[in-house]
């Protein structure tokens, strides 16, 4: 047999299977993150203050805290300015349905704003983000893109909201939820809406909940029917007609009108009586 062979085999032997795996690195395990972990804990968090004090800078180079911002209901939108399009998606379908909202008025009845929570945005890239989104000049006034002046901030704002984000090395951006917040005008969290599926409807009835005191207050009777007729889904994260509210609210005033019917002829009675 020549060397040529005896080398062929001497290869095949320093190949063989037992000898490749323990020649190759130990290959890391691929990590995934539970989808549990973005979900918000909406009832720990319905009802939270955010802090007046948190400072933020707009697209325009402007400063500003959220104490501001207090005196109507605030949309807020987390998001961040270097996404590859579904947060720029997700705030232009909100601004596609914001233009079907009649009953309240963008920057009188309700502002909107957008914050970063990516540590390496600016101003700059907040202006760029609005550009991308496209807002029709209707909303343009009463909608704000803006950044938290210290970083430290952002874990403090996401924190009072329960929302988490991570980022993917493999996929090179920010997984996290897209939730809309609805803030009532002293600043407390007091619905969420999630991703595309909010509607001008959904929107409405959401801003009257978080406007509740002032819509309790006024004589704006649909309003007010509006927020009793319709009620919050946790398993939809969507308005729901809802038939029972409607019945006992019917039962309610029909046994009203009864007991005052009653008492009005009780009255009439008596009164002939006592007349006569």
């Amino acid at each position: 047999m020549t060397n040529g062979f005896w080398l062929a085999l001497l290869v095949l032997a320093t190949l063989s299977p037992a000898n490749t795996l323990a020649a190759r690195p130990a290959s890391l395990p691929e990590s995934t993150i539970d989808p549990a972990l973005l979900q918000i804990d909406e009832l720990k968090h319905l009802g939270t203050p955010l802090a007046g004090e948190l400072e933020l800078i707009d697209q325009d180079g402007r400063a500003f805290t959220f104490g501001e911002l207090r005196g109507e209901p605030v949309i807020l939108i987390l998001s961040y300015y270097g996404c590859d399009g579904t947060c720029s998606t997700f705030n232009r379908s909100l601004a596609h349905a914001l233009e079907g909202v009649s009953r309240f008025r963008i920057g009188a009845d309700y502002r909107v704003l957008t914050v970063s929570f990516d540590r390496h945005d600016t101003p700059d890239t907040a202006r760029d983000f609005a550009a991308k989104t496209g807002l029709p000049p209707g909303l343009q006034a009463g909608w704000r893109h803006a950044v938290l002046r210290h970083e430290a901030d952002i874990a403090r704002l996401t924190g009072s909201l329960g929302f988490n984000f991570f980022w993917s090395r493999a996929d090179q951006t920010f997984l996290h939820p897209n939730a809309m917040v609805f803030l009532t005008p002293d600043g407390r969290v007091a619905r969420y809406l999630y991703g595309h599926r909010a509607n001008p409807r959904d929107i409405e009835l959401a801003l009257i909940e978080a406007d509740w005191n002032r819509i309790a207050n006024s004589a704006n009777v649909i309003d007010m029917l509006a927020g009793v007729c319709f009620s919050y889904s946790y398993a939809d994260g969507r308005y729901r007609f809802n038939p029972s509210l409607v019945v006992g609210l019917g039962s309610m005033l029909l046994g009203l009108s009864v007991i005052g019917i009653g008492a009005f002829i009780y009255k009439r009675k008596t009164g002939r009586l006592t007349h006569a």
